[in-house]
C-alpha cells in the first residue's frame, strides 16, 4: 500500500496534468473561432470591393445581402470566442449586435429597431441558423416594408417552460402584397425556408398592418 503523501502525490499530478490539457483545449478553440472569424472578414472585404466595381443595382445588392449573411457568421464566432465554456453564449447581445449592424448598412434614417430576447445560452449549431433567419427577414423589411424611408422593427426571441423557443420580427410597414406572395420565391425566401427545416421550426407569415414573421422552434 502506498503512503498516503505518495497518494497525495499522484492524485495532485493527475489533476495538474488534466487542468493543464483543458486550459490546452480552451487556448486551440480560442484560435480556431479567432482564426475563422477572422476569415470570414477577409471574405467580407473581397465583398465589398467587388460591390465597388459592379455599376448594376441589383448585382450591387445582391452582393450585399451576402456580405450581411457573412457578418452573422463572423459574430457567431466572436461571440463563442468570448464565451467562458467556448461552447455557449447569450443570445440576447448576439441579435443586437447583429440587427444593429442590419440598420446601419442598410435603412433609412427614418426606421427604428428594437429587439426584445431573453438571455437564452446558445450553441453554434442553434446560433448560426437562427442568425442567419433574423439577417434574411430584418433585410426583408428593410428593403420592402418602408418606401416612404420611415417605419418600425421588432425583434423578439422569447423561451417557454417546455423548452419552446419563439422568434418573432415584425414591422409596421405596408406589408407584402398578394402578388408578391404569388410569385416566384425570391432567394431570401428559399434560404429561410431551409433554415427553419434545419431549426427543426414551423414559420408563419401575417401581412396586415406590416408584416410579422413568427418561427416556433424546439
Amino acid at each position: 500500500v502506498e503512503p498516503t503523501s505518495a497518494l497525495d502525490a499522484h492524485t495532485e499530478a493527475t489533476v495538474a496534468e488534466r487542468s493543464a490539457a483543458v486550459v490546452q483545449r480552451d487556448l486551440l478553440l480560442r484560435e480556431v473561432y479567432h482564426r475563422v472569424k477572422n476569415n470570414l472578414q477577409i471574405i467580407d472585404g473581397m465583398l465589398m470591393m467587388q460591390a465597388r466595381e459592379l455599376s448594376d443595382p441589383a448585382a450591387r445588392a445582391a452582393v450585399m445581402g451576402l456580405r450581411s449573411r457573412v457578418y452573422a457568421l463572423g459574430l457567431v464566432h466572436h461571440q463563442l470566442m468570448g464565451s467562458q465554456d467556448l461552447q455557449t453564449f447569450d443570445v440576447a447581445p448576439f441579435l443586437t449586435e447583429l440587427t444593429s449592424n442590419l440598420l446601419e448598412g442598410g435603412a433609412a434614417p427614418g426606421v427604428t429597431l428594437e429587439v426584445r430576447a431573453k438571455p437564452i445560452q446558445v450553441g453554434l449549431d442553434f446560433a448560426i441558423p437562427l442568425g442567419l433567419v433574423v439577417t434574411e427577414l430584418v433585410t426583408n423589411s428593410l428593403k420592402h416594408a418602408f418606401p416612404d424611408g420611415k417605419g418600425h422593427i421588432e425583434v423578439d426571441l422569447d423561451c417557454d417552460e417546455a423548452g419552446r423557443v419563439t422568434l418573432v420580427v415584425a414591422d409596421n410597414g405596408r406589408g407584402q402584397s398578394d402578388g408578391a406572395q404569388a410569385a416566384k420565391p425570391a432567394l431570401g425566401t428559399r434560404v429561410i425556408e431551409g433554415l427553419v427545416a434545419q431549426l427543426g421550426g414551423k414559420l408563419t407569415v401575417h401581412n396586415q398592418n406590416g408584416s410579422r414573421s413568427e418561427l416556433t422552434m424546439p
